[in-house]
């Protein structure tokens, strides 16, 4: 199943949802995530569609994870262990259209293990942005830029990178056909639950 973050496929309802949910009004809200009242109304009511790191922003805000943010599937209990098949991933895709499948049954682990897809020219958000841990990756197909600290590293099939995730950072597509990447957070944070 493919979970979009659009507003106008009920992300912007379930945020305006959880926000009076939680006694929070739009100021309090924008504030908390560094944007307008303005630009949070229009994505509660399905006029504007989110970016990354702006939905993220409005998760931690409201104090839910990404992944109950913009789906409503339920995961079942840790077990010891899990095949999982290519049609069971749970997937999140940007507006942008980079897709984000956790390769991982149970997101109460604790890393997060991604395939990511990103077509080409798009990327993260024109925003740096952070977050608590660790993250590696390694580039399968295709170019990406990251850019960490101002810094920008360029990666080829077959490249690693390693950062703290406490860096600004920003990843981008800058070739012509599509990049594939395994990444692994060390806290779980787009699929997360906490």
């Amino acid at each position: 199943m493919n979970y979009m973050f659009k507003a106008a496929h009920g992300v912007g309802s379930k945020i305006r949802h959880l926000r009076r949910q939680k006694g929070l009004t739009l100021k309090k809200i924008a504030n908390l995530c560094q944007c307008s009242t303005s630009l949070l109304s229009q994505i509660e009511r399905g006029m504007v569609n989110p970016s990354f790191s702006t939905l993220k922003s409005i998760s931690d805000a409201l104090e839910v994870s990404l992944a109950e943010l913009v789906s409503e599937v339920k995961v079942s209990e840790s077990s010891q262990s899990s095949l999982m098949r290519p049609k069971e991933r749970k997937v999140l895709t940007t507006e942008g259209g980079v897709q984000f499948q956790l390769l991982t049954r149970d997101i109460n682990v604790p890393f997060e293990f991604i395939l990511n897809v990103w077509p080409p020219g798009t990327s993260t958000g024109k925003e740096l942005y952070a977050h608590e841990g660790e993250e590696c990756g390694l580039l399968l197909e295709g170019e990406l830029e990251i850019e960490i600290n101002g810094k920008v590293y360029r990666m080829r099939p077959g490249d690693t990178i390693t950062l703290k995730s406490t860096a600004s950072h920003r990843i981008y597509n800058p070739g012509k056909k599509k990049a594939v990447a395994i990444w692994v957070n060390s806290i779980p944070w787009v699929f997360s639950t906490r």
